[in-house]
């Protein structure tokens, strides 16, 4: 496991770094195989926060806290990717015929993202940023573990059954909804 610690707003500390390093080791023991995870380390005025990100097995693992403390920060994020990884390996496990993804029928699928600005009536959307990434063939349960995982609103992926697009989001009410096209 490759642990990269990058400190931003903040001067370098050796204490940290090998505090960070040490607290995210422990979750080697729930993963398989050579993993790179990268922790960005910042404060912002008073706020101390931690980020950490990692691909494992093709699903983006993403969490981010924040306390009064580095140290404290740390401790919290360690312990959210660890329950993170807890929980998909359980779901992996109770589900069935769980053997991996068929390589073949990835996809990769551009995105854009568009700006508005709401007090002006009179500007066009305009695309700030596109990006492609790989859209995977899986089970709907698979598509909300890894909404999850990357704490994100939502997930475009490919329905295995069907081998359409399709996204889950989460909605307001703390459950998930599917948007399938026709």
């Amino acid at each position: 496991m490759q642990i990269n610690v990058v400190f931003r707003h903040m001067d370098h500390s050796d204490a940290l770094k090998e505090y960070a390093v040490e607290k995210l080791s422990k979750i080697k023991k729930y993963l398989d195989g050579p993993l790179d995870v990268n922790v960005v380390l910042s404060v912002e005025k008073i706020r101390h926060i931690a980020e950490v990100k990692f691909n494992f097995n093709g699903f983006m693992v993403k969490g981010k806290e924040e306390a009064d403390d580095m140290y404290a920060a740390i401790d919290l994020v360690a312990n959210k990717i660890s329950r993170q990884i807890k929980r998909y390996k359980e779901r992996l496990r109770r589900k069935k015929g769980a053997h991996g993804i068929d390589k073949r029928r990835q996809t990769s699928m551009p995105v854009d993202v568009v700006s508005v600005d709401p007090e002006r009536d009179d500007v066009t959307p305009e695309v700030i940023r596109k990006t492609n990434f790989l859209v995977k063939p899986m089970s709907l349960d698979e598509a909300v573990m890894q909404l999850d995982l990357m704490n994100n609103q939502f997930y475009v992926f490919r329905d295995e059954s069907t081998d359409r697009i399709n996204v889950v989001y989460r909605r307001d009410d703390g459950h998930y909804g599917l948007i399938d096209p026709q």
